[in-house]
């Protein structure tokens, strides 16, 4: 068994999340993502980054959580969007 002597940071809400989300490249992810985020969160910034061959896109995602659970909710909206392949 692995133990780790990190200890997991609280966070306090409201609070400014930046997380990361990677999708296969189509032409309305990104609209579905802002209206996502958009639902839960405030002061919302999406940035975009197309792969070399354009096969894949990922997105920066930064907004304003009032709650764990509404941050918890966007992310799971989020992984159920078609192309969708990963999340950190």
């Amino acid at each position: 068994m692995i133990e780790s002597s990190a200890a997991k940071k609280e966070i306090i809400y409201p609070s400014e999340i930046v997380f990361k989300t990677v999708f296969r490249n189509s032409p309305y992810t990104l609209e579905i993502i802002k209206n996502i985020i958009h639902e839960h969160a405030d002061c919302v910034t999406v940035t975009a980054k197309e792969s070399s061959g354009g096969k894949f896109i990922s997105y920066t995602i930064t907004a304003v959580f009032e709650s764990e659970d509404r941050l918890n909710s966007s992310c799971s909206q989020i992984t159920m969007a078609e192309g969708f392949m990963m999340i950190f």
